[in-house]
């Protein structure tokens, strides 16, 4: 389902980025998600809980992460290949850590192109929506509580799309 890339350079613009609440505590709680499942690790789930309630409160922390849990199931399901991501903690992005965010800042600042094209290079056409619909629900509780996203421009998307594209496989490196 999972692969982990391995954080192997220095401080990199990514690193900044994620220095920020809302984009770190997507991207973390993505990695920490997704690394729970991989490894069968209960403490990468808590981690995540535990970054989500002390960032929402514990109510509204619980159901950030069953909507985050939602999205990666179904990105799970329907995925055009095995979802890719760094461990947690590390400075850098990957592609597809760069395609959750665009969908969840696409969804929180009405920007509609951003989140079909992130959502749909993630995934088949045919759960699209489905996973649209999970992000955006995602996005709206984070919002709810004040954490929101930096705009991402649609063009980082694409130039994400590229450089996928050139490296062959579609599995790209980290992002700088």
């Amino acid at each position: 389902m999972a692969r982990m890339e391995h954080d192997d350079c220095g401080d990199c613009p990514a690193a900044a980025y994620l220095r920020q609440p809302p984009e770190n505590l997507v991207v973390n709680g993505y990695r920490n998600w997704i690394a729970g499942l991989a490894h069968t690790d209960q403490r990468y789930w808590d981690t995540a809980w535990a970054a989500h309630a002390n960032a929402l409160g514990a109510i509204d922390g619980q159901i950030a992460l069953d909507a985050m849990a939602t999205l990666i199931r179904q990105l799970g399901d329907c995925a055009t290949c095995p979802l890719r991501f760094y461990k947690p903690g590390a400075g850098h992005l990957c592609r597809d850590e760069c395609l959750v965010l665009g969908m969840v800042s696409g969804a929180q600042h009405g920007d509609e192109d951003l989140l079909v094209k992130s959502a749909r290079l993630l995934t088949c056409s045919d759960a699209c929506i489905e996973v649209i619909e999970r992000a955006s629900a995602y996005a709206g509780i984070l919002l709810g509580q004040s954490h929101r996203l930096a705009p991402i421009p649609l063009s980082a998307i694409a130039d994400i799309d590229m450089k996928s594209v050139f490296a062959g496989s579609g599995a790209s490196g980290s992002v700088h």
